[in-house]
């Protein structure tokens, strides 16, 4: 699906300051700044704040999910797999870090009809990953664990990125998702050894 380049660009700047300032001491005015529009231009796209805030939540899940579903459809192979969903949410975080910084700190200021639609799609992409990793340790390809456990650890990964990684700094989108890989995937001991 192609994507607006005015509406991108309105959400990575509400995303930008959402994780700045925090989603309730950021204005209208502010928002319509960065932006690049008027306050009447920020009004013509959506109709508050918290559209802004379900847009830039709702709209990142999705799109990691996107990815994700694609995929998993698109191979067997549950390391591959596995992969592919580390590699779609690592690219689309290094591409928008405010958006998943947003998603993981101020989700909870939407609206409780707002929120459980992006629940929802939370849901699915949990379900998809823990699928992913239960087929895997049924086949014998990854190790028996409790999927649930599994893919909250993968999750704790991939959405802790944004307290610690700058985009901007000598470790560039393609490193670090082979390193988050490496250590998901393989661990992060260099021989058997007893733990």
């Amino acid at each position: 699906m192609a994507r607006d380049p005015r509406r991108e660009q309105m959400l990575d700047a509400a995303a930008r300051l959402f994780s700045r300032k925090g989603y309730a001491a950021t204005s209208v005015n502010e928002l319509a700044a960065a932006a690049g529009f008027t306050k009447a231009g920020l009004y013509y796209h959506v109709r508050g704040k918290e559209d802004l805030l379900e847009a830039i939540c709702a709209e990142s899940v999705a799109a990691i999910l996107d990815d994700v579903e694609q995929a998993v459809a698109g191979d067997a192979n549950p390391q591959r797999q596995l992969s592919a969903v580390i590699e779609a949410h690592v690219r689309f975080f290094h591409a928008h870090p405010e958006r998943l910084t947003v998603l993981n700190l101020e989700m909870t200021r939407l609206s409780a009809p707002r929120r459980s639609k992006i629940v929802r799609l939370e849901r699915r992409y949990l379900d998809a990953l823990r699928g992913v990793l239960a087929r895997g340790m049924d086949s014998g390809e990854l190790a028996r664990l409790d999927p649930s456990v599994a893919a909250f650890s993968l999750l704790s990964i991939v959405n802790g990125l944004n307290n610690w990684y700058d985009p901007k700094g000598p470790v560039g989108c393609d490193a670090l998702i082979e390193h988050v890989k490496r250590i998901y995937l393989r661990g992060i001991v260099a021989s058997a050894q007893p733990a």
